[in-house]
């Protein structure tokens, strides 16, 4: 606690808890239906390929659109971005949900859903977590963005098992039908928050100027430059192996669904181990460090969990590569919304999505060597190249391990001015 003295207040906050909550059952139902879309395309098309490509599918929204909706967001009511996409989320999951029961269900289908899916998940960054940081205030944006971060690596451990325990016992209908129960949940808590977010303050700029500023005060800052090179090294060489678990838990460890899922869950233990390591132990000087040693750590447990031939071992495995990802995760964002400007805020947070959009090449380049390679070898070359992109990172902005600190300092101390 002494790293962050703002953490324990943090929950007291009622509008802070319903955002969080939102936040948190969305993240819920996407690892459940991660999971369940990849089974059931991997059960009906056996190949590793289209496994990645409904994963790909997910993230391209992101990279599409991340940066016009944080334009989007400076300038109108993050409140109702957010709540448009739970109730299109909603619709989508019963739509789906009915073609399932109906026997009418193709893979294009999912498909389809993967991506709108995605449009929803690129409204995060620039809508919910700014509107989150907002209420939390820039003294406690990174205990809030930790809390934040390990609720959502804790919905990474339960949606897997959740989504194998539903496809083996109810078939993917059924964990459509859960996903938008909680969806109708998460839209009762953005119903009740006060209407008074007006945005951000770009309104008085055209949605071109106010994109093209957003993009020109991001390549100005070698901090915030070091920061999106190092989301798109994980998000391209890193984060694309959580569509190889399914593929490796099945044909090489043996697994069903259900164990699958457990499997995948060991991902969402680690992280949220390693968010609240940061949420209460993470001191602001170390925030470049933490970030980059967590990408670095998660990277290097890819080619262990590759090489490894038995359960038990994997799952221990996948569980420090979710420590890895969960500090990661947890400075991602505190370190664009500590560094960003007030009234860009949300223009960088979208800039910040397109670099997590930019994972489909991942995606695609982990498929098609999966396709070639198998599954195993696949990870271990998409390992090593990652290593060596960060180690070209750590050489070319060092400021994201050090020079940070001061930046952050500086910010904070103006901050102070400005409340005296």
């Amino acid at each position: 606690m002494a790293g962050n003295p703002g953490l324990g207040g943090l929950l007291a906050i009622a509008d802070f808890r319903k955002v969080w909550a939102v936040g948190a059952l969305s993240g819920l139902v996407r690892w459940v239906e991660m999971l369940a879309f990849a089974v059931y395309i991997f059960d009906i098309s056996n190949s590793p390929f289209q496994v990645a490509l409904v994963s790909l599918l997910r993230i391209l929204p992101l990279a599409l659109f991340g940066a016009p909706l944080g334009v989007l967001a400076d300038r109108v009511d993050r409140r109702k971005i957010v709540l448009a996409g739970l109730i299109g989320m909603l619709a989508l999951d019963l739509w789906l949900a009915w073609l399932g029961f109906s026997g009418r269900l193709e893979i294009w289908h999912l498909m389809a859903g993967a991506f709108i899916n995605g449009l929803y998940w690129a409204t995060d960054m620039p809508a919910r977590r700014t509107l989150l940081s907002a209420i939390a205030g820039s003294a406690r944006t990174a205990p809030a963005m930790a809390i934040d971060a390990s609720t959502s690596s804790l919905t990474r451990a339960l949606g897997p098992a959740a989504g194998g325990l539903l496809v083996a016992f109810t078939g993917l209908p059924g964990a459509l039908l859960l996903g938008a129960g909680i969806y109708a949940l998460a839209i009762v808590f953005m119903l009740s928050l006060p209407r008074r977010d007006r945005g951000g303050a770009a309104s008085d700029l055209g949605p071109w100027r106010a994109l093209k500023e957003g993009l020109a005060h991001a390549a100005r800052d070698r901090t915030i430059v070091g920061v999106l090179i190092v989301t798109v090294i994980f998000n391209v060489w890193v984060f694309p192996y959580t569509a190889m678990i399914a593929v490796i838990g099945r044909d090489v460890l043996g697994l069903g669904p259900f164990n699958v899922g457990l499997l995948m869950s060991m991902l969402g233990i680690g992280a949220f181990i390693g968010a609240m390591a940061v949420a209460f132990l993470g001191k602001p000087a170390a925030h470049g460090g933490i970030y980059l040693f967590g990408a670095i750590a998660a990277g290097i447990s890819l080619i262990g969990f590759a090489l490894s031939t038995s359960p038990l071992l994997s799952g221990l495995i996948l569980v420090l590569a979710g420590i890895g990802a969960g500090c990661f995760a947890s400075m991602q964002a505190t370190l664009m919304l500590l560094l960003a400007p007030p009234e860009a805020r949300s223009r960088l947070m979208g800039v910040l999505s397109v670099c997590i959009g930019l994972g489909p090449l991942g995606f695609a380049h982990l498929g098609l060597l999966a396709d070639w390679l198998g599954a195993e070898r696949a990870m271990i070359v998409m390992g090593l190249e990652g290593l060596c992109a960060f180690a070209l990172a750590w050489l070319f902005w060092p400021e994201v391990r050090g020079s940070a600190r001061a930046q952050l300092k500086k910010m904070r101390s103006d901050s102070q001015e400005k409340s005296h």
